[in-house]
């Protein structure tokens, strides 16, 4: 690894050179950090990268490559340059909060493989203040609480972190290349692999909602593809004989009472669909709480 970077900022993007630029902006400029964009073979009439501040900086690298796979793969082709003892990564259309430069110095040489961060929520438009952020903190205030690390499992965004460079390399763990959550089993992954997690106070990153993005709008197509790699990280953690699984199976079911409120009858076939796959180790009580809220949401509608 290059000495001279700490810290390597992992960031895909298409069609959104605005926002990208909005994100690199919030980034301090400091010579310990690499910053790799990897385009996700965007539309040229929507994007000139000659015009980017910071193209022409020697920490900075673009990367085109033309597959056009997805986010997955994009984070995938930066993992590949990374040279920074710590990978960050961040969405193109969100951002980093100020006192971020001030949790770089502090944990640059922490012990840690993996520094969970707060963080907040906004539009993207107005910056009006959003809700999309308290699930994450709200479960890092639990873990804190109860000291119950099996709870990490469902921190899924690989952004809000620092993780250590070593830990993902010698693993060789890396995205999965589908549409839709190809975080999840980068994220199961690394969580399993290490004891060695702290929690920081610290409120480094801001999620942007926008209503064309990816997470925007469920949609039964999503719902099936997240449904689909929920289970396949419950499969590995059972393989590896881990009971975080029991909190996987939930975040699918959650996925399923989600499409309800656009698709009921394609949840309920999603559902049972879900449950067939996981019979092995389902829960009943997961099924019964799933029965009760699909009651009060039909009653709801």
């Amino acid at each position: 690894m290059n000495k001279n970077f700490i810290f390597s900022i992992i960031i895909p993007h298409k069609n959104i050179p605005d926002l990208l630029q909005r994100c690199l902006d919030s980034i301090p400029d400091r010579d310990d950090i690499q910053i790799i964009i990897v385009d996700d073979n965007s539309d040229p009439d929507k994007v000139n990268f000659e015009s980017f501040s910071k193209l022409n900086k020697g920490n900075t690298e673009f990367y085109f490559p033309k597959e056009g796979k997805g986010a997955g793969y994009a984070r995938n082709v930066g993992l590949k340059h990374a040279k920074g003892k710590w990978l960050i990564f961040a969405d193109a259309d969100d951002f980093f909060m100020p006192c971020f430069n001030d949790s770089l110095d502090l944990y640059a040489n922490n012990e840690n493989d993996i520094i969970y961060f707060r963080s907040t929520s906004v539009d993207s438009k107005t910056l009006e203040q959003q809700h999309r952020h308290k699930s994450w903190n709200n479960l890092l205030c639990k873990i804190q609480q109860t000291n119950n690390w099996n709870l990490a499992i469902l921190i899924v965004p690989p952004w809000g972190k620092f993780i250590k460079h070593d830990l993902v390399k010698q693993n060789n763990f890396v995205f999965q290349e589908v549409p839709y959550s190809n975080d999840v089993l980068f994220s199961t992954q690394t969580t399993v692999s290490t004891s060695k997690k702290i929690i920081s106070d610290d409120e480094i990153y801001c999620i942007t909602y926008r209503s064309d993005s990816l997470t925007g709008n469920l949609t039964a197509k999503e719902a099936h593809m997240r449904i689909k790699v929920a289970s396949e990280a419950s499969l590995y953690l059972k393989k590896i004989g881990r009971k975080e699984r029991y909190y996987m199976d939930i975040f699918g079911i959650l996925y399923c009472v989600g499409l309800f409120r656009t698709d009921y009858k394609r949840g309920l076939s999603l559902t049972l669909g879900w449950c067939k796959y996981q019979n092995e180790h389902i829960k009943n009580a997961i099924l019964s709480k799933f029965l009760s809220s699909f009651r009060r949401m039909r009653r709801k509608l």
